[in-house]
């Protein structure tokens, strides 16, 4: 493009030049009738075509030479937002797998609140956000779902009060947690997304009611679809029973493990599976196992709907002897596929 308008400009420059050498001589004849300053603009009427066409020439030299730095700086330019936006994509990528960690606890001496915050200081020296939360001060109707899209992990640190029942400042959120899990409305992917882990509180000198309530909001929230990021803590009162020997340690023991599994989740580390699946639970190799393995725990377990019904969640170390219960609400073809495998598994393995 350049090298045609330097072409351009070469060959108006040799025809102006040939057409005032071929002038000369009129002009001469010209100057002895006329004053200097009549010779000179005679001289620019009379080649007129020529100057126009040069000033046309320089003209369009000058917006090409403008057009084509706006199209570099507009190249160097989007280079440069490409590379940032890479840059900042690759960060975000680096911190979506926990976003923060949020902190419940719901306690009547103070007890549950004090581990919140020794908690949340140990989040924090992870380098990871945390934030402690009264439960009184939480509208799960409104908040509890949002948590499933924030990649946030949710602790609650709940104590059992009298006669197995939740604390004043949880009452409320365990009484919403309790209804939802058992009404169709919200069904069993309502969670769907919740990375959760519940340590309870209580005393097992009260045998029937011992840790009720961390049992029970574990339950609830993962028949409403949430995911445990590992088992259920339980600290007991109870100096000579409790596992650790004391409440203070047990919450210690566990706190160390929620830790880890918080560094493992950051880095975006999951479990895999050892092949050792329990019947109805969530395997991440269960394509490799292959449908017979399916057939033959279905008769393992004398062919229990209860069972086949069970899940649990992907990440969770064992499945807890409390919970040998289904989701409350279950999809009636999900229903019509698990009552077809059994009866496969029964024709096959006790052929008529």
């Amino acid at each position: 493009m350049f090298s045609l308008f330097a072409t351009m400009l070469a060959l108006f420059g040799v025809i102006f030049l040939c057409v005032g050498s071929l002038s000369i001589s009129e002009n001469t004849v010209s100057q002895d009738v006329h004053s200097p300053t009549e010779n000179y603009l005679l001289w620019m009427w009379q080649r007129r075509l020529y100057i126009y066409s040069a000033a046309a020439l320089l003209f369009g030299f000058c917006f090409f030479l403008q057009v084509a730095r706006r199209k570099i700086n507009y190249t160097e330019d989007s280079k440069a937002h490409k590379a940032a936006k890479s840059n900042n994509s690759s960060e975000k990528d680096a911190d979506v797998h926990v976003s923060g960690v949020k902190i419940f606890y719901g306690s009547q001496t103070g007890t549950a609140k004090g581990f919140a915050t020794e908690l949340s200081e140990e989040v924090e020296n992870l380098g990871i956000s945390a934030q402690v939360i009264d439960m009184k001060d939480y509208d799960p109707d409104d908040q509890l779902v949002d948590e499933c899209v924030t990649k946030s992990v949710c602790v609650f640190l709940v104590a059992t009060y009298t006669d197995g029942q939740p604390t004043e400042n949880a009452e409320w959120f365990c009484k919403w947690v309790e209804e939802a899990s058992t009404d169709f409305r919200y069904g069993n992917n309502f969670l769907k997304g919740l990375q959760y882990a519940v340590f309870g509180l209580g005393n097992s000198v009260y045998v029937g009611h011992y840790n009720t309530v961390g049992k029970n909001v574990d339950k609830w929230l993962w028949m409403l679809g949430g995911k445990r990021i590992m088992s259920r803590g339980e600290g007991d009162c109870n100096v000579v029973k409790s596992r650790n020997g004391s409440v203070q340690a047990d919450f210690l023991a566990w706190k160390v493990k929620f830790l880890n599994r918080l560094k493992a989740l950051s880095k975006g580390e999951k479990k895999s599976c050892s092949g050792n699946c329990k019947s109805g639970g969530s395997c991440k190799n269960k394509k490799k196992h292959g449908a017979d393995e399916e057939e033959k725990a279905a008769v393992q377990d004398n062919g229990s709907e209860v069972d086949l019904i069970e899940s649990s969640s992907e990440d969770e170390e064992s499945v807890l002897p409390d919970e040998k219960i289904s989701r409350s609400v279950v999809d009636v073809e999900d229903l019509g596929n698990i009552m077809t495998n059994i009866k496969k598994a029964k024709v096959r393995f006790h052929p008529q």
